[in-house]
């Protein structure tokens, strides 16, 4: 694991201590390099001589400073009172400083290799799978597993640093995101691939809870379909695009799959299969058109829940069964039980609605 910071890095952060120090002029503090040179001081006239001139008495203190295995120099301390207490403290303190600016520095290092990643994953030509396999690896991500898109807007822009942050989340080590733009958040979140609908629902929903509660209120939250390669993840993106376009007004958080009939429908080209359709609009002349319309959107926008849609429509559940199962007697099809044929229904529907519009402007007769 990469955990890099420049020398330049360094020799900033001790001047600061150095500007701390001054103002106890009982200790001087110098940091040496790898070559035991002292190349910054708290008392400019050591800086560029050797460690050998650093007398070994009980007045002086050298210290290796070592974060991550990596060896950034020493930290000399010179002075008389509790040298020791106030080397180590000094010591701590530097070396916590540097901890930070490794972790800030590779986390801005994560997040650029994100955007690259999401970036081929959105390609629309080529997929690079050799360069999506090294950045992986370089994330320390897990290819295998299943994510699903969560495309999360706020109207006037998220805080990039804050975004940044998002992998310091112990539910998010996993996590692949990157700012769309200034307004517009992607993340491909890691989930398990055996949930049902509902717990997967209740899994997203928690751990958006946590994204609110970190600082990402305020926004609205696009849930994409669960994908389990990574050459599918763009689907799972334009799922969420979809739903941005189609149900935002709806609900701050919205979910593809409550949604999937509906989105199958409006990719369906009508116009080539408007004339087998015609036949259905025929059946359906004994019908209320208005009532057929207004129960099967319902049923589509509640997932087909009978109970939900019944409340919803202010009649008894009992009532809403009788009806469908009329419209299943009438169109041949089998509504509640089969996933085509709620489809079939909301094509028979979209064919009467343009049937009825034709006629309003006087196109039929």
């Amino acid at each position: 694991m990469d955990y890099s910071v420049s020398h330049v890095s360094v020799d900033t952060i001790f001047v600061e201590f150095i500007n701390v120090v001054q103002e106890n002029n009982k200790y001087i503090i110098g940091l040496l390099d790898t070559n035991d040179t002292i190349v910054a001081c708290s008392s400019e006239g050591y800086i560029g001589k050797s460690r050998r001139t650093i007398p070994d008495t009980q007045q002086n203190c050298v210290f290796e400073i070592t974060v991550h295995d990596q060896t950034f120099g020493s930290l000399w301390v010179n002075g008389e009172e509790s040298l020791k207490m106030m080397s180590s403290l000094l010591l701590e303190s530097l070396t916590t400083r540097i901890m930070y600016e490794m972790n800030e520095q590779r986390l801005q290092q994560k997040i650029t290799k994100d955007d690259e990643l999401i970036e081929i994953l959105l390609k629309k030509d080529a997929f690079d799978r050799k360069r999506v396999i090294e950045l992986s690896e370089e994330l320390e991500i897990d290819q295998d597993k299943t994510r699903i898109a969560i495309l999360v807007t706020h109207e006037t822009g998220f805080d990039r640093n804050e975004v940044v942050r998002l992998k310091l989340k112990e539910d998010s080590k996993e996590l692949i995101y990157s700012l769309i733009d200034a307004k517009t958040l992607l993340l491909f979140k890691d989930v398990p691939e055996t949930l049902s609908n509902d717990k997967l629902k209740k899994h997203v929903l928690k751990y958006i809870n946590g994204l609110q509660n970190w600082g990402l209120s305020d926004s609205s939250y696009s849930i994409g379909s669960m994908q389990n390669k990574l050459i599918n993840y763009k689907e799972s993106y334009q799922n969420c695009v979809w739903l941005y376009q189609h149900k935002r007004s709806q609900a701050t958080i919205t979910f593809f799959m409550d949604y999937l009939s509906e989105y199958y429908v409006k990719q369906v080209p009508i116009d080539s299969i408007r004339n087998y359709f015609d036949y259905y609009v025929d059946r359906a002349k004994g019908l209320d058109a208005e009532e057929l319309i207004e129960i099967t959107e319902r049923l589509f926008q509640n997932s087909f829940n009978i109970t939900q849609t019944a409340d919803d429509l202010y009649i008894h559940k009992n009532t809403l069964i009788y009806k469908l199962k009329r419209y299943e007697t009438i169109f041949d099809i089998d509504v509640r039980g089969s996933f085509e044929g709620k489809v079939f229904l909301m094509l028979i529907i979209e064919a009467l609605k343009e049937h009825q519009q034709q006629k309003q402007v006087g196109e039929i007769i």
